[in-house]
């Protein structure tokens, strides 16, 4: 059974001032939560004990009036994946998203790679209640702002005002409150979506903001300087018109994520001298070093960052609360900040001579690694809250994760159990309100034990935490020295730091530890079908035993809406133990709104002896099969190009050879739109449009397979059955809404 969240309804009446000060407040607090894109566990100077080269007094003084965590993790050490799982609440292995590049079918990286990464999602799987949708049913109005990142390929599309979000940005990326928003003004759209975050032109040390009134990044004399952010000034504005009733601001700064840069130079300046080093005349790196926190564009973002949290901090500080006269909003909301994943150590840079170098970002030392890695440098983040009954100042080593906010900003909302929505993480409130030493799972049992999959390339792997000990399962040992399994020791039995490095493998020294933590890791795959690597078959170093019995293709085909792939079997072959269908539904510029990356679907396929069965979705334009034999090498049912063959390119379908392109699912939409005829005319709707885009599409059957014919076909028909959207089921089916389209 999948583990269930169950926790108990609170309803908030009173608020900590102190130590003997309580007051009344309403029972539904507001909720912030600041989440910081790549911000590492060293990067606050909380976290640095008064040794810190970044400077950030608002974020420390949340913590002064409230908790810091220090051992709190992402879900992953990526954005995409980690914001999906904490948006409903459940591991990226429940998810299906495991990285930022997902929705394209799984290549190698190189012909001879030895191992392929397996496919994985792109989005926010539709079907999952996500937090914005279950706080609006508390009576919650909810706003999202910046980096979403939770959206598929189709240009973000679906961006947070499609997910519920009362107040985000469209699939065209158009935030959808005009009293907020001032679409009108085209220069308004880069500078409220990205404020200062915004890449400058044509290089980081150029297109400084001045004090000139047109200026979209104009400077503030009575603000110290600071160039004037688009996301901050929204952010105000929806607090102002949202506070008269609980809120949630889920506020998802693009800060302090790459491009490395600053639009302040004053703060450049400040943090240059404070290095004790030039202010730069390249823009190239300024510490090519791969150590320490010494750069000062990084050590300007992470101080603007600052600015912005104190900006929003101030204004519920200084404004009256009208649902709690006499009292600030401050006085009744929860703060939360964290990090999406750990901190980016290094990145490439250019200088003026046009050559490449490494640029040091920051440094997550004692930590290993970072962004990226499934070393704590990766996944270990900052985490601190401050907000009513928290007591002031505290520290927590419990372990914590981004999936447990989704149950605890529940029982901030006072909202019962809702055992249908399949809760991974736990409820924190308790454990904020010092109810609880530690999160506890539904049976009352300390939650000891956190898991991570990053199954792509470089590195690989997947981890779990429990308790002290930490293992890192290496799915690509060959590329890792031939090491297959890490085991750390991150803390002694007394709660002391141990081994936060990850410099000392003690798994053959602890063989019984690791035993049992990789059969809990393999436990937890097991009870959410999760893919791991690929071995690739066409590996000529010989790697890999058994490749020569890997089945090959025999024969592809389809009729109707059925596809149909054999393979070999029998004596000398490996068994195919699993198979399913990877497709598309926007393989053609035809059927695209804009010339934007295809998105890649998974659904099911069923293995019969030599031949593998699926069912093409309505309107489907491409598709292969994707089978795995019983000793983890890879088979397709077309030849699938590595990435150093055509690049990264995300609209792949041109490389591809036959993948059942466009009939199946020309053939699949016809009974679709057949279906939604009947239904509408038992709802007595006209459906004469609908029936001459079916006409077109059967006479289309009739002649030989082309984009420039059948790609129209597919488009009429799913315009015409979408717009019988709440009078028929089929207008509602996910595939004929998973874009913005050009029959929209």
């Amino acid at each position: 059974m999948k583990r269930m969240i169950q926790f108990t309804m609170t309803v908030a009446v009173c608020a900590c001032l102190g130590a003997s000060s309580l007051m009344a407040v309403p029972a539904q607090p507001n909720i912030v939560h600041f989440l910081i894109d790549d911000l590492g566990w060293q990067d606050i100077a909380c976290y640095r004990d008064g040794q810190a080269m970044y400077e950030t007094p608002n974020i420390d003084r949340i913590a002064q009036h409230g908790i810091r965590f220090t051992q709190a993790y992402s879900p992953a050490p990526t954005c995409a994946p980690s914001r999906v799982a904490y948006m409903v609440g459940q591991w990226p292995t429940h998810t299906g998203v495991y990285h930022v590049q997902g929705g394209v079918p799984a290549r190698a990286y190189h012909p001879s790679s030895p191992r392929i990464p397996p496919f994985y999602a792109a989005r926010l799987p539709e079907d999952r209640p996500n937090i914005a949708q279950v706080l609006k049913q508390a009576g919650y109005v909810t706003g999202h702002l910046q980096k979403w990142h939770s959206g598929g390929r189709s240009a973000g599309y679906p961006g947070p005002a499609d997910y519920g979000f009362d107040f985000g940005w469209d699939g065209d990326r158009e935030y959808n409150d005009p009293d907020l928003w001032p679409p009108e003004n085209p220069k308004h759209k880069r500078e409220y979506l990205a404020g200062i975050w915004a890449s400058m032109r044509p290089n980081r040390l150029a297109d400084f903001p001045t004090y000139d009134a047109g200026d979209p990044y104009r400077m503030n004399p009575d603000d110290d300087d600071r160039p004037f952010d688009g996301g901050v000034d929204l952010a105000l504005k929806w607090l102002n018109k949202s506070k008269a009733q609980p809120f949630f601001l889920n506020y998802a700064t693009f800060m302090v994520h790459g491009p490395i840069g600053t639009r302040d130079r004053k703060r450049l300046q400040y943090y240059c001298d404070k290095l004790g080093i030039p202010f730069p005349e390249d823009p190239g790196s300024t510490n090519t070093t791969r150590s320490g926190q010494k750069n000062p564009y990084y050590a300007a973002m992470v101080d603007s960052m600052d600015w912005m949290v104190g900006e929003v901090m101030t204004y519920l500080e200084t404004t009256d609360d009208p649902r709690n006269p006499g009292h600030k909003l401050i006085d009744n909301t929860y703060i939360i900040l964290s990090s999406d994943n750990g901190g980016v150590t290094g990145v490439p840079a250019v200088n003026a001579a046009g050559m490449r170098e490494h640029e040091q970002v920051t440094d997550n030392a004692p930590l290993r690694g970072g962004k990226q890695t499934p070393q704590e440098g990766g996944i270990r983040i900052p985490f601190i809250v401050q907000g009513p009954t928290i007591q002031a100042g505290e520290v927590n080593d419990s372990m914590v994760s981004l999936i447990d906010l989704f149950p605890t900003f529940m029982d901030m909302a006072g909202m019962a159990v809702q055992p249908a929505i399949e809760l991974d993480g736990c409820n924190l409130l308790p454990l904020f309100q010092g109810e609880a030493q530690a999160p506890l799972l539904a049976d009352g049992q300390v939650r000891d034990t956190l898991y991570f999959h990053y199954p792509i390339q470089n590195p690989m792997a997947s981890a779990i935490r429990k308790g002290d000990w930490k293992l890192i399962l290496h799915h690509a040992p060959e590329a890792n020295g031939g090491v297959q399994t890490g085991l750390y020791r991150l803390q002694h039995e007394d709660g002391s730091f141990a081994d936060l490095g990850e410099a000392t493998n003690l798994a053959d020294q602890y063989p019984e530890i690791r035993d049992n933590l990789l059969n809990d890791l393999l436990g937890h795959f097991e009870e959410y079908d999760v893919e791991v690597p690929y071995k690739n078959a066409a590996n000529p170093g010989g790697v890999h035993a058994h490749a020569d019995e890997v089945p090959a293709v025999l024969r592809q085909y389809s009729e109707g809406d059925q596809l149909m792939v054999h393979f070999e079997a029998g004596e000398g072959k490996t068994k195919i133990v699993d198979a399913k269908l990877i497709y598309t539904l926007n393989g053609s510029d035809l059927l695209r709104k804009s010339r934007n990356y295809e998105e890649w679907f998974e659904a099911p396929a069923e293995v019969f002896g030599g031949k593998a069965v699926a069912t093409a979705p309505p309107g489907m334009t491409h598709a292969i099969f994707y089978l795995r034999d019983a000793n983890g090498f890879l088979v397709t049912s077309a030849p699938v190009p590595a990435e150093t063959e055509v690049g990264q390119v995300y609209n792949i379908t041109p490389t591809f050879g036959n993948a059942f392109a466009y009939r199946p699912g020309l053939v699949a939409m016809i009974q679709c739109g057949e279906s939604a005829v009947r239904h509408a005319l038992v709802a007595e709707q006209d459906v004469s449009a609908l029936s001459d885009a079916l006409a077109v599409g059967r006479t289309t059957l009739e002649h030989d397979v082309a984009e420039a014919s059948y790609a129209p076909a597919i488009r009429g028909i799913r315009k015409e059955i979408r717009a019988f959207k709440g009078v028929v089921v089929e207008a509602s089916l996910p595939e004929l809404n998973k874009f913005r389209l050009k029959d929209w």
